[in-house]
Order: structure tokens, then C-alpha cells, then sequence
């Protein structure tokens, strides 16, 4: 995760020091908002990849702990991984597990910022960017950037926390969202606040109407949107021509 939201709740520096004091119980934060399905989205998210089943090179953008790269390690032995985060935190978290795995001969961590990337034109087969968009404070440049070190041929993918669809079952996921998160993350961490921001976060940013927009607009093509867990999630792939 990076960087600030668009609608000017906090500054860079202050959402970094979220991000960083959130680090030591983000997997479990992960879990709790999504009813513990993030497992199971990884794997949508490492399927829907193609070209990495055959091997190549993923950059993993606003990796936090690690997880997606981690996925996209153990489901394609030949794949080259390159995880990249703002915050040394998280980035720490994410070397431990990865060492615990054993895998860092195949993924490298890189310190950096999303909306800069420091890699050039058209290095990746596969781009992916989970739960992190939302939180950066440009987005359309956040894709842009996104689409930019993406090969041609290659495939970006976007997973991201939607804000509580209208129905039976988004009505209580909203009030677990709005109401249990953020005492739960307090208990978890003692940083109220820290968890209250991930979930307005959340609340602001409209996902299914914007992303699609946002990747078109970069110049991918072949856009796709799938809902995840009643529509609390989404995930999108696009082609680059």
C-alpha cells in the first residue's frame, strides 16, 4: 500500500506512517475485511495473469507484505518477481516471509514510489497492484505508470476493496466495515485512527465505475471486471496492444 487518497484526508507523509504502523498486523487486517477470501482472490488474481504461467517477469506494485508476489512465486516456479512498496515497514514483514519461504533467490524487493516508478518503458510481462490503488493520490497516474512498464502483449491486473454494494449482504458488510473495523483494528494494533482511514478509504472510492475508465484511458484494452464475495472486491485485467 502507498501514498494518500485523492479526496485529501491525509498528505503522503502522514498516510505512510499508517501504512507503517499498521504493518505488524496488515495480514490480519486483510482478513478481516474481506471475510478472510483474500487468500482465494490472490489465486483469481495469479490465474487471471496467463503470461506468468509461463514463466516470465510480474512487478507486484504496493506489495505491502508481500502475499501477491509470494502467490505469483509458488503458483509459477519460472516466474521473475519484482515487489515494490513505499513503506520499509512493510517491506521488512514482507523479506521475513519470504525468507521463511525460501524464496528469495526469485522475488526482489524494491523501495519506491507507485506513481514513479523506477523501472523503463515496457520491463514487465505482468503488472499487478492489489488493495493499493485507492489509497495513492493520483490515481489516473498511478495507472498510467502501471501501463507504462508493461510489455506489450502483456497483462495488467487491479484488485481492490469496493465500497458496500446496496444489497441484503452489503448493508451488514458496511456496518462491520464502518462500525466493528475499526474497533477490532484497534484492539489489534492500538491505532484506532490508522484502521478508521483504510476504511473511509474504502467508502470513497467508486472502483467499478472508475478502474475500467482509468485503465481504457492508459491505452489497455480488452478490460475485464469480475466481482469477488458479493461485490465487497474487484478484479481487473487488461491487455496492453
Amino acid at each position: 500500500m502507498s501514498q494518500a487518497t485523492e479526496h485529501g484526508e491525509k498528505s503522503p507523509v502522514e498516510t505512510k506512517e499508517v501504512f507503517e504502523r499498521v504493518a505488524r498486523t496488515y495480514d490480519r487486517l486483510n482478513h478481516l475485511f474481506s471475510f478472510n477470501a483474500d487468500t482465494r482472490w490472490r489465486r483469481r488474481l495469479v490465474a487471471a495473469s496467463e503470461t506468468a504461467a509461463e514463466g516470465g517477469s510480474v512487478l507486484d506494485v504496493c506489495t505491502g507484505t508481500g502475499d501477491v508476489a509470494i502467490a505469483f512465486a509458488r503458483s509459477n516456479p519460472a516466474a521473475r518477481i519484482t515487489a515494490l512498496d513505499f513503506s520499509e515497514n512493510m517491506l521488512a514483514n514482507a523479506r521475513a516471509k519470504i525468507e521463511a519461504g525460501k524464496l528469495s533467490e526469485r522475488i526482489t524487493l524494491i523501495k519506491g514510489d507507485a506513481l514513479s516508478l523506477p523501472f523503463q518503458d515496457e520491463s514487465f510481462d505482468v503488472v499487478s497492484i492489489s488493495f493499493g490503488l485507492r489509497t495513492l493520490s493520483d490515481r489516473r497516474r498511478a495507472v498510467s505508470e502501471l501501463a507504462r512498464v508493461a510489455k506489450r502483449g502483456g497483462r495488467l491486473l487491479i484488485m481492490e476493496f469496493a465500497p458496500p454494494p446496496a444489497t441484503p449482504f452489503g448493508l451488514l458488510y458496511r456496518f462491520y466495515l464502518h462500525r466493528l473495523m475499526p474497533f477490532m483494528g484497534d484492539l489489534l494494533s492500538g491505532y484506532r485512527v490508522s484502521y478508521s482511514y483504510l476504511d473511509t478509504s474504502i467508502a470513497a472510492f467508486p472502483v467499478a465505475s472508475e478502474v475500467p475508465v482509468l485503465m481504457a484511458d492508459a491505452g489497455l484494452r480488452k478490460v475485464e471486471t469480475e466481482r469477488l464475495t458479493g461485490g465487497i472486491a474487484y478484479l481487473f485485467r487488461a491487455s496492453k496492444p
